[in-house]
């Protein structure tokens, strides 16, 4: 799924640019309903990975094209508020999805849980048929930058690189936390990801808002910070209340660097270079999701779970240095 998101993104990105917004928002919206039947139906292993290929492209082509249009959509000088909103409402499914799905499972079994998904996914395909993207000329839909010239602008690769600090310790945490309690005996791991949407959701209500009056890298600094602290406070936790204060720190952290950087380079780009420069960056979050989950594995059979969370830290505080030294205010 993570391959297939980060293979899928520049191409999407590109698409994004020159279809527009809403063609690939549909497609992505598509898999995204078709995907949890076709589980269903998969006979086989190989069957079901072909399955997870093509889902990872469509999560590629939908969230690219999301914000793309979002940025699209906003007043500049409340782009940022605009952003952080759409995060909002992107991640309300965090409160609710894990809670039902266990129960659909536990009652219903896995394969009535995929249909039961694949419902849940229309509603949005639907959505979006009455949307309207602006109108874009012609000439400016097939002849914007390519990929690589949009990678080396200096304010798209800095923020790309910063992120990768937020990716790598979300890639261990999905990894690794539930082992990690079960090690310790802390009952909440469920509740830090409670915690930690909760947290997401008010943190990005307000960020946006913010970055607009004080600038996106003042907004963004902070929460790149309090991932450093996220991941080391979740690695010396032994009670579930620090559990919890780890998961609400990293979901505080979300919130802000996402907003602040998504908004950033967005900024930094004209429009026609929109949906490259938000491939590209999200290209990046995703190899460091797969770094988190699978290069961390390396540390964490090694040493331990604890020591992968120490190793996401000391990431984050390399990213947030380097977005420090090579990064230029905006805004």
């Amino acid at each position: 799924f993570s391959l297939s998101a980060v293979a899928a993104r520049p191409v999407v990105g590109w698409l994004v640019d020159r279809w527009g917004r809403k063609p690939v928002l549909l497609i992505g919206a598509g898999i995204f309903a078709l995907s949890p039947a076709l589980y269903a139906l998969a006979g086989s292993l190989w069957c079901f990975q072909v399955v997870r290929v093509l889902h990872g492209a469509g999560i590629a082509a939908f969230t690219t094209a999301y914000t793309a249009l979002v940025a699209d959509l906003a007043p500049p000088a409340r782009r940022g508020e605009a952003i952080g909103l759409s995060g909002v409402t992107n991640n309300l499914g965090m409160l609710f999805a894990p809670v039902l799905g266990a129960y659909v499972v536990t009652t219903q079994g896995y394969t009535f849980h995929f249909w039961v998904s694949a419902a849940i996914a229309v509603p949005s395909l639907l959505l979006l048929l009455p949307v309207r993207e602006p109108e874009r000329d012609a000439l400016v839909s097939s002849a914007g930058p390519g990929l690589w010239a949009v990678a080396r602008m200096r304010s798209v690769w800095v923020a790309s690189f910063g992120i990768t600090g937020l990716a790598v310790a979300y890639g261990a945490v999905l990894s690794f936390l539930a082992p990690f309690a079960a090690e310790w005996g802390l009952m909440l791991a469920g509740g830090y990801f409670s915690a930690f949407a909760v947290a997401m959701m008010l943190a990005q209500a307000s960020a946006g808002w913010l970055s607009d009056r004080i600038g996106r890298r003042a907004v963004a600094i902070p929460g790149m910070a309090m991932a450093v602290l996220a991941m080391a406070v979740l690695a010396l936790a032994r009670t579930d209340a620090a559990l919890l204060a780890a998961g609400t720190c990293f979901g505080l952290s979300w919130g802000l660097t996402r907003v602040g950087i998504d908004t950033a380079v967005v900024d930094a780009v004209n429009p026609e270079a929109r949906g490259t420069a938000v491939g590209f960056l999200y290209t990046c979050f995703d190899i460091g999701v797969g770094v988190g989950s699978f290069g961390l594995g390396i540390v964490a059979q090694a040493q331990s779970y604890a020591a992968a969370f120490f190793a996401a830290a000391v990431w984050a505080a390399v990213a947030l240095g380097g977005y420090l030294t090579w990064g230029r205010r905006e805004g």
